[in-house]
């Protein structure tokens, strides 16, 4: 029987590291020599990822075959076929980067955040470049990407933050909105979402200097190396 002598917990078997503390405990058996598990049986961690890569990947090669074959039977002369196999491969980058990013839901949600944008501006380029990825998407995910944060900053206080930290990320979103939108690129519709974007992140962000003062200048403190 071991004892730790940190947290002081006994165990029985022979053990490399404490199973309460994870401090190395005396006694433990040197390099890949195996150790007896005692009344803590070792439990392999899950691959959860290979298993929604494989399913995703069966799923798009699935999805893109069944397209080619009705393009190549039934609708040959449609472009509707494009469009279905750049989604499915969109789909497929946004599942995948979730799967990966999964242990921290604050930073999945930018990477989604990021690679959505990042899609539908090659989207946009692809088909003829007329400007909806940043007249709407753009101001839109920006303050969504705000709003959420805010919110997570509300629903776990712990890592208030952290989520400080992720609010001013999205603000950089906010910023392109504004830059667009003050050297006269944002203009009709893409104004009016321009201005609700900028509206709705500015009033998140009042909130946060004045409910959350200590938190968030802290956090933006760190941010900038001030």
């Amino acid at each position: 029987m071991q004892k730790c002598p940190v947290c002081g917990v006994r165990t029985d078997g022979i053990r490399r590291r404490c199973p309460l503390c994870g401090r190395s405990l005396p006694d433990a058996p040197e390099g890949d020599a195996a150790e007896s598990t005692g009344i803590f049986p070792y439990i392999p961690p899950r691959k959860t990822y290979d298993l929604i890569f494989r399913i995703s990947t069966f799923a798009a090669i699935l999805i893109l075959l069944v397209v080619h074959v009705i393009h190549r039977l039934y609708i040959p002369h449609m472009q509707i076929y494009t469009i279905l196999m750049l989604g499915t491969v969109c789909a497929w980058i946004i599942v995948n980067i979730g799967a990966r990013k999964r242990k921290s839901i604050a930073k999945g949600i930018l990477w989604e955040a990021v690679i959505s944008m990042i899609l539908c501006l090659i989207w946009d380029r692809m088909t003829g470049w007329h400007g909806w990825s940043w007249g709407y998407v753009l101001p839109a995910l920006s303050a969504l990407l705000a709003l959420n944060y805010f919110i997570m900053g509300i629903a776990d206080r712990r890592r208030l933050s952290t989520f400080a930290g992720y609010f001013i990320i999205s603000l950089v979103g906010t910023a392109a909105v504004a830059i667009l939108y003050f050297t006269g690129h944002m203009t009709g519709l893409y104004a009016h979402f321009a201005v609700i974007s900028m509206t709705v992140s500015g009033i998140l962000l009042l909130s946060q200097v004045v409910f959350r003062g200590k938190y968030f200048l802290s956090e933006l403190s760190r941010w900038l190396h001030l």
